[in-house]
């Protein structure tokens, strides 16, 4: 796209709550299960679709999602042992990867791969610890935020653009599905919770949240075995 595209794209994104990204995890009896990453930019969907036209050069193979584009993600995931069923989707704005798990070694794996930070240190995002998931994270998610929200920023300087306002905007949601019933779920404060089934666990926040404390995506969730 041109400048002057991007430009208008950036004044978007300060008006509109135009970024999700989903983490949706479903944890089986023998230890795998099956991950669904979405990336959602569908809440300014059709204010994109209008100003494509503005950008007279647009590639055809351009969607438009930038360093937000999960294809590359693909190739790197079927290559890592324990992984399967790996399948790209998208829709309107709408990008979606999952893929199952054989345990949660190939998990971390396969997370390692699909949300790195600029450390290159492989992460353990999580372990048992007895009946209690643990869920750390590294970098990726604030890297990401922050990256995003210095750019949107420098775009609609002119505009009075607020990088914490757009960071707000931005939003990060988790959920996790369970064999067994959740007994305590151990969350960081501006996390919100929700607990639609007893075996079910949905937790959301934004990345102004994320950008002040580096362990806002901790959580421990123990379960009654």
């Amino acid at each position: 796209m041109k400048k002057h595209v991007l430009a208008a794209l950036a004044l978007l994104f300060t008006l509109t709550g135009c970024l999700t990204i989903e983490e949706n995890y479903t944890f089986k009896k023998n230890g795998g299960g099956s991950m669904e990453y979405v990336v959602d930019l569908s809440e300014m969907g059709d204010l994109l679709k209008g100003l494509e036209g503005l950008g007279g050069d647009k590639d055809k193979d351009d969607d438009g999602m930038g360093a937000l584009d999960l294809k590359g993600d693909v190739d790197a995931l079927k290559g890592l042992p324990g992984i399967s069923k790996v399948k790209l989707s998208k829709k309107d704005w709408v990008q979606k990867i999952s893929f199952q798990f054989k345990d949660i070694a190939s998990l971390n794996a396969a997370l390692n791969a699909l949300m790195p930070d600029s450390s290159g240190v492989p992460h353990t995002f999580f372990a048992w610890e007895g009946n209690t998931l643990v869920r750390t994270n590294n970098d990726h998610a604030r890297e990401l935020g922050e990256g995003m929200g210095k750019e949107t920023a420098e775009e609609g300087e002119e505009e009075g653009a607020d990088m914490g306002a757009m960071l707000a905007m931005m939003k990060y949601r988790y959920s996790f599905s369970f064999p067994d019933d959740i007994a305590t779920t151990e969350n960081a404060e501006g996390v919100v919770r929700e607990d639609p089934k007893a075996n079910v666990v949905k937790l959301s926040t934004d990345w102004s949240v994320i950008a002040n404390d580096p362990k806002a995506l901790d959580l421990r969730i123990s379960l009654n075995k």
